[in-house]
């Protein structure tokens, strides 16, 4: 009887760091975003990305898109660039998952160059501009035009420099949080 109590201990202990790891995190998230971020309408170019590879590194897909998208939700309300919409929320949380199914065990090259080169060629350059095009584009105005000039006006000034950005930081990050075994840690 008093090995099931001592269990259940464990495992809220377990819980309630897991929760307080996330809480953190987005918190982390969105002080960053305020901070180290500089948008102009469609483009963004910060660092409120380390946060999310942190969970998605210490819980996977799922701590991943959960940070992302409890983030990008706790971000709208407290500084909305534009409305809520449901699918750049899901968008996001996808870019954390994608993170945690390829950084979650393995911090090698190869897997970091994947996980960015999908978050910010598949996402933030096609995925994100059709939610932009959905929300933004005008009555009368050509939805393949509207769509085109927002990827084109990503591509050279946010999607190439944080692919840049997204892979000095990460990199390093990962060997870091290996180093100093932060990962063995956080889950433990």
């Amino acid at each position: 009887m008093s090995e099931n109590k001592t269990k259940s201990k464990i495992n809220i202990k377990t819980s309630t760091q897991t929760l307080a790891t996330f809480a953190i995190l987005i918190a982390a998230q969105f002080v960053i975003a305020q901070i180290l971020t500089f948008q102009v309408w469609n483009i963004k170019i910060g660092l409120s990305f380390i946060p999310v590879v942190i969970a998605a590194r210490l819980y996977g897909a799922v701590g991943g898109a959960l940070v992302a998208g409890i983030g990008d939700i706790i971000g709208v309300i407290f500084n909305p660039v534009g409305p809520w919409f449901p699918p750049i929320t899901i968008s996001a949380m996808l870019v954390g998952a994608v993170f945690g199914l390829f950084l979650k065990k393995s911090d090698k090259f190869w897997r970091i160059l994947v996980s960015v080169l999908i978050s910010e060629f598949v996402f933030s350059l096609f995925i994100t501009p059709l939610w932009i095009t959905m929300l933004y584009k005008g009555e009368g105005t050509d939805f393949f035009a509207f769509y085109f000039s927002t990827v084109v006006s990503r591509i050279l000034v946010q999607i190439i420099p944080m692919t840049v950005v997204k892979l000095l930081v990460i990199t390093p990050m990962l060997k870091a949080m290996d180093k100093i075994k932060f990962i063995k840690t956080a889950t433990e």
